[in-house]
């Protein structure tokens, strides 16, 4: 008899799926598919076991540590044993070693989908409308499994049937075309099945068009990116939270702007994001602070009064008070020298109890001479920092706005997408994007506005791998942090360089915008091949 092996997760993850049904905490181990398939509760366990895989959240990486930032201008990564250091900015990614690789687990949580699929229209004791949430549920899953399979590899085997030994395994990659048809078509259907409101964690109508609007910006299909956008602004009844800093603070509440996060319960299920971030005087000699912002990340925060770069002599920027006056978004999101936190001062200078170390030091404190906030719980106590609770934000209606007015620009409508970038400024009180801007213009603008509104929400490495711009960027480049000195009351401010020596300059090559296939699966399937120039 077939088992099928079940992971429990938090309950309020599971809870939902039936608005009536209460689910029972007691671990699972192993269940026959014969009881699995007859029991509407289990059937909740084995589609939440898909969730509890997607490879989203506060760990994104496969060694649990370092963020998406580490491997952008966004940030440099602590610990010279990072995998951000020792194989992805300094071109040793191969497919061999390959820490972004999901090919292995994505198909395992792709091929329960298509069980579930086999398998649901026997499930007793469900309604026409449970029957179609669950379908719905997992149509969505198995789309964002394929989008994040596409987005890595370009195409990839498309199986939308359980396989077994007797059947040919030896699967061909279908193109990266065909693969967004599959993904636009699920989410569609599941937006038709699923309802307009979910418990936290599970994903609703407009989890499902969020998905689309995201995956269809990828695949530059504009007007589909638009129209699932629309629908949201439209119809989904969210708003912009009014406070930026807030939305990411937030514990088993969703704020107006959250269309789909995961929630967080001590002691079911909880985090470390807050152990691994904090500044070095909050957890001295534990691992803190790997994810450390750039003096580049820093710099890109407009002046708040007038709207405009830090190198435009207009700006009102004063080098001697360099973080004065800045984009509020920036306060919001980086920790730096004279920054309030806990009820202290942050002391980043030289000295100081937060201190910048040389770049090539093992000590656990910046290295660029900032912390990053965003996500930090400033409320959680020592005793509990490897236990955080605040909600991962996966989907929200900030970057709905945004994917809206990139995919108007490119539909040649600068006007509508000044007008949705507007409102994230307004949000962020902000000036507004100067009138007349053209489409190229505009262009820039939204690649600054999405670094700097959805900056450390696993954005930036994607976006600029989808622009093509992360050559440019990243490649030769060596980022750089602020070493602060403090003499007789004056502030002496000198850039300096922050990227481990051994690890730069970065590297990014052409070659980077499609990633390895693993080698050990070209190995078992001999129909695939391998992306040039790996």
């Amino acid at each position: 008899m077939k088992k099928i092996y079940i992971q429990l997760v938090l309950g309020i993850f599971l809870t939902g799926l039936f608005s009536c049904t209460k689910m029972d905490q007691s671990p699972v181990n192993s269940l026959s598919d014969e009881i699995v398939w007859k029991d509407p509760k289990l059937v909740q366990l084995y589609i939440a076991d898909i969730y509890q895989n997607l490879p989203i959240g506060f760990d994104v990486t496969p060694d649990g540590t370092a963020t998406l930032a580490c491997i952008t201008d966004e940030a440099r990564g602590s610990y010279g044993w990072l995998d951000a250091n020792l194989l992805q900015i300094n071109g040793k990614y191969t497919s061999i070693n390959a820490p972004l690789n999901i090919w292995s687990s994505a198909y395992k949580s792709i091929r329960k989908t298509n069980v579930f699929f086999q398998q649901i229209a026997g499930v007793p004791n469900l309604s026409e409308s449970d029957r179609n949430n669950l379908i719905g549920q997992v149509k969505f899953l198995r789309a964002f499994y394929y989008f994040e399979l596409v987005k890595r590899y370009g195409g990839v085997p498309l199986i939308t049937q359980p396989q077994t030994l007797t059947e040919d395994l030896m699967v061909k990659r279908t193109d990266t075309t065909a693969i967004y048809d599959f993904i636009a078509t699920e989410l569609d259907d599941a937006a038709s099945k699923m309802p307009a409101s979910a418990k936290a964690g599970l994903a609703s109508r407009w989890t499902a068009l969020a998905l689309k609007s995201r995956a269809m910006l990828y695949a530059r299909r504009w007007d589909a990116s638009a129209k699932a956008s629309r629908e949201i602004i439209d119809n989904g009844g969210f708003s912009l939270a009014a406070n930026y800093g807030s939305l990411f603070n937030t514990k088993q509440q969703a704020s107006s702007e959250s269309i789909f996060e995961i929630q967080y319960l001590d002691p079911s299920r909880v985090h470390n994001y807050d152990a691994m971030n904090v500044p070095y005087f909050d957890n001295p000699g534990d691992y803190t602070s790997l994810t450390q912002p750039t003096q580049e990340m820093v710099d890109d925060y407009e002046m708040q009064a007038t709207g405009k770069a830090i190198t435009d002599a207009a700006s009102g920027y004063d080098a001697q008070q360099p973080y004065k006056g800045r984009d509020p978004r920036f306060y919001a999101t980086i920790l730096y020298e004279g920054a309030p936190w806990k009820g202290r001062v942050i002391q980043t200078r030289v000295g100081g109890t937060d201190e910048i170390v040389g770049r090539n030091t093992t000590n656990d404190n910046t290295k660029t001479g900032y912390y990053i906030r965003k996500y930090l719980d400033e409320t959680l106590s020592l005793d509990k920092i490897w236990s955080s609770t605040q909600s991962w934000v996966e989907f929200r209606l900030g970057e709905i706005y945004l994917n809206y007015a990139e995919a108007m620009n490119n539909l040649n409508d600068p006007a509508t997408a000044k007008n949705y970038v507007d409102l994230i400024r307004a949000r962020a009180k902000m000036p507004a994007v100067p009138t007349a801007q053209g489409q190229a213009q505009m262009s820039n603008i939204i690649m600054h506005e999405r670094k700097i509104e959805l900056a450390y929400e696993n954005h930036r490495y994607w976006d600029l791998r989808r622009w093509r711009t992360a050559v440019s960027v990243l490649n030769g480049k060596t980022f750089h942090g602020m070493r602060i000195t403090l003499n007789n009351g004056v502030y002496q401010y000198e850039i300096v360089e922050a990227d481990l020596g051994a690890s730069s300059p970065r590297v990014f090559t052409d070659a980077y915008y499609l990633l390895p296939i693993p080698k050990t699966e070209l190995e078992k399937n001999k129909e695939l091949t391998q992306n040039e120039p790996w």
